[in-house]
């Protein structure tokens, strides 16, 4: 630690273990001690120039100088105020509300608005300070977001503070990229449509422990640099502060402005969409010399444009039809450019396009045109399947490989195991469908009549329910002897040993309780139905096996299917069983390889079955191991995949 980001950490200490009447006190002192001496740390109410009043704070942070120092002053004039924290001892639901909407009435009181030319801004900070909490940062976070989705977000806070265990605050990330830095609320008018900045604005959770109030701390001093550039020189340096500070941050949801520069929620496909390559558009001149490649993001209520290679984008954008002044505001990021929130379809981009070939010497490459665009699967995330086994997933799977050349590697083995277990997937279904179709085209007399005491069958079913029962046993096997198997080696975890005979099992079993007792017993369990998925699947490879045949017998005067079996078993139920076993063996393996590797005070929690959304019902979300939702322990269960 740094000596300032160590101070503060003391000081911090005293907060928390003073009395809690004294606490409130104790961090007032803190706060003025390291924002110094043009800030002064006040209690009171606020009042604007219309006589506006807010109800009394009793940490505010306002700017002094000769002309103005708050000493008992009860009235603090808004112009003046930088900041304020609401101090909570304990905070539950109800008190993070009535603190939320504290907070809210004072940003909106009236500021005398910032002279054009000025670099700094006008906007109060909001920050909510609690010494305990009753319930877990997740239900903080699920809270501040509703809150925040309907609150203009001029009015939203800016922090929480749970000082014994970690922070809530907001992320920016820019579209192509991942998290940035902190998102600091915004100078009046800097989202004003039309064309206002693309950017997502994430809320976070982040595990400061005992670092919490210097997290406070920087955050605050961050803002002041802004509210008061003049003495900017004289505050702290915010990230001496941060040093020694966990760098991890959880991503919760999120929101983004959509053309009217108001910040609604991104919607549940924009997170989806995140983890879907998209193939750039190329635009080449005369030689074939390509000069940018473009991508089009699908925005609230219009688009977003990325731009990467020579071309200034603003360039570009001039074609675009009805064209104003604010569309050629981009953002220019260290490898491509960002168009602001276009209110443009998908449609009016590929006019776009055409317009730069039209009236342009650019020409858009046969590459870009020949790319094929092929449908992967009729369902979404709404189907849980699809939700658990890839989004979900794929989102615990973002807060670990921070490189791109070790997260492409994982997904490169994860696509290849996803493709196996959507083979099952598709046999099973397809044997089930087909042997449903068959049986009551039997029933009906459709496919079977009785001719005296003979019964013809006009459909011969043996083949194609072989051929489907092969396909689910190859792909099943595959995708957790191959897959699961190789995704864990991935995440450091061996469970090769799953799949060997007997004695090398339970040699495996036992090193492995040493270092991870709960993923042995889970493995002991599996034990039994990977043997046998195995020992199918090699028999139809090693061994003279015959598929148990259709037969078929006069039941009150109709003719009746019955259903092969497996030493007593329905071949569907034998094929629904195994792959129930596949899907969750699947999900919980990965998950908890995935655990394995969070970064230290990041874990998982297991989202209850009543409490999944309806949009994407996800099993896992990220949590904080302290301070938030019981962590997930990996373990056995009989009970369906969509019943856990």
């Amino acid at each position: 630690m740094s000596d300032i980001s160590d101070e503060i950490y003391q000081a911090a200490r005293a907060v928390l273990e003073a009395d809690p009447k004294n606490a409130r006190a104790r961090l007032k002192e803190t706060l003025q001690r390291f924002i110094r001496s043009n800030f002064a740390v006040c209690s009171g109410s606020i009042v604007d120039e219309s006589g506006n009043r807010s109800s009394c704070f009793s940490i505010i942070v306002c700017r002094v100088d000769s002309t103005f120092q708050p000493g008992d002053q009860k009235d603090v004039p808004a112009d003046r105020v930088a900041a304020v924290v609401e101090f909570v001892e304990e905070i539950d639901l109800t008190t993070f509300q009535q603190a939320y909407a504290r907070i809210s009435k004072v940003k909106q009181l009236a500021k005398t608005p910032v002279l054009r030319g000025e670099t700094r801004t006008n906007i109060t900070l909001g920050i909510v300070f609690a010494l305990r909490t009753r319930i877990s940062l997740d239900s903080l976070a699920d809270e501040l977001f509703r809150l925040n989705a309907a609150t203009p977000h001029r009015a939203w806070i800016d922090m929480l503070v749970v000082a014994p265990h970690g922070v809530l605050n907001y992320a920016v990330q820019f579209p192509g990229e991942l998290l940035s830095g902190d998102f600091l609320p915004p100078a009046e008018g800097a989202f004003r449509p039309p064309a206002p900045p693309a950017i997502y604005v994430t809320i976070v959770m982040r595990p400061t422990g005992p670092l919490a109030i210097n997290k406070l701390v920087a955050f605050l001093v961050g803002h002041l640099v802004f509210f008061a550039p003049d003495v900017a020189n004289t505050l702290p340096n915010g990230q001496d502060i941060l040093v020694g500070q966990p760098s991890d941050a959880i991503t919760t949801r999120g929101f983004q402005p959509n053309v009217r520069g108001e910040f609604v929620p991104v919607p549940e496909d924009g997170y989806s969409g995140q983890f879907i390559p998209r193939n750039p558009i190329l635009l080449e001149d005369a030689r074939g010399e390509v000069l940018v490649a473009i991508n089009f993001f699908k925005w609230q209520e219009g688009g977003v444009i990325l731009s990467t290679g020579k071309l200034p984008l603003e360039g570009l954008l001039f074609f675009l039809p009805n064209v104003k002044p604010e569309f050629l505001r981009v953002m220019r990021r260290p490898t491509h450019q960002i168009s602001p929130v276009l209110p443009i379809s998908e449609i009016e981009f590929r006019r776009w396009l055409a317009n730069i070939q039209r009236q342009s010497d650019l020409k858009i490459s046969n590459r870009a045109d020949g790319i094929v665009m092929q449908k992967y699967m009729d369902e979404g995330t709404s189907t849980p399947f699809i939700a658990r086994c890839t989004l979900g997933l794929l989102r615990v799977r973002a807060n670990i490989f921070k490189e791109e050349s070790a997260r492409l590697a994982f997904d490169r083995i994860f696509q290849s195991s996803l493709a196996s277990i959507m083979a099952a997937r598709t046999a099973r279904n397809d044997l089930s469908r087909h042997w449903i179709n068959h049986q009551e085209g039997i029933a009906s007399g459709e496919l079977a009549k009785i001719e005296g005491r003979n019964i013809r069958v006009l459909e011969n079913i043996n083949k194609d329910l072989s051929t489907k029962f092969e396909t689910f046993l190859n792909a099943g096997a595959r995708s957790i002897k191959t897959g699961v198997q190789s995704l864990c080696s991935n995440l450091g975890i061996d469970i090769g040993f799953l799949f060997k005979k007997t004695n090398a099992f339970h040699t495996g079993v036992e090193r492995l309780k040493a270092v991870d007792p709960h993923l042995a017993e889970y493995l002991v369990h599996s034990r039994a139905w990977t043997e046998r998925l195995i020992l199918l699947r090699n028999n139809l490879e090693h061994e003279v096996w015959e598929f148990p045949r259709v037969t078929y017998a006069l039941e009150s005067g109709r003719v009746a299917a019955k259903e092969p079996s497996l030493s007593g078993e329905a071949i569907t139920v034998t094929v629904a069983t195994l792959f129930d076993r596949i899907a969750c063996f699947f999900e919980e393996m990965i998950a908890h390889g995935l655990q394995r590797n969070l970064p230290a005070g990041i874990s998982i929690t297991e989202i209850p079955l009543q409490q999944r959304t309806r949009e994407a019902p996800e099993r896992f979300r990220i949590t904080v191991t302290k301070g938030g939702e019981l962590p997930w322990k990996i373990t056995y269960h009989q009970e369906h995949f969509e019943d856990v």
